[in-house]
This record gives structure tokens, sequence and C-alpha cells, in this order.
């Protein structure tokens, strides 16, 4: 299958498609099967005219991602906010 890929600065992939995108898209041949489509493309660096997969990138990724999980909404920040306010309210009546 041929696929066109789109390369970011460190020439790790940034996008692809079965069609050219951008005349600097690069055109490879890779197998139906190959491991390229069963895995976050991101993971992808092309080197010396070949896809490698990067597994400190998917690590680093995934670690990226998983912050961005755990990160509180900002509905979540805006109760906290909210309860915070509330505290101080209260301090200041008990203070009158």
């Amino acid at each position: 299958m041929i696929v066109y890929i789109a390369l970011e600065e460190n020439s790790y992939v940034d996008g692809w498609g079965s069609t050219r995108s951008s005349e600097n898209d690069i055109e490879i041949e890779l197998d139906d099967n190959h491991e390229f489509f069963k895995t976050d493309f991101a993971c992808w660096k092309y080197e010396n005219g070949e896809l490698v997969f990067d597994e400190e990138k998917q690590k680093q990724l995934t670690e990226e991602y998983e912050r961005e999980q755990n990160k509180p909404s900002e509905s979540d920040m805006l109760t906290l906010a909210i309860l915070e306010l509330a505290v101080e309210l209260e301090k200041l009546k008990g203070d009158k």
C-alpha cells in the first residue's frame, strides 16, 4: 500500500494519508498489515528511507496523555475555587 507521510522537524510522522496533501509529503510503500497502522503514527520516525518505531517516544506520549487525563477539569477547578471562597467568607463572618 502506498501512503504519504508528513514529518515534523525531528523527522517524526506528523500525519499520513492515502493521497498526497502537500508537495513535502514522502511517499512510502507499506504492507497492509504493517505495525504502523496498528500503533500511534506519532511514535514513528522516518530515518534513512524507512519508518522506525520509537518506544521512548511512545512512552513519552503515553505519559503526557495520562498527565492530561489526570489533570482536574475546568469545572473541578471552578468548584474548588468556589469552596475556597465560601470558606474565606465564613471566616470573615466569624470575625465580626
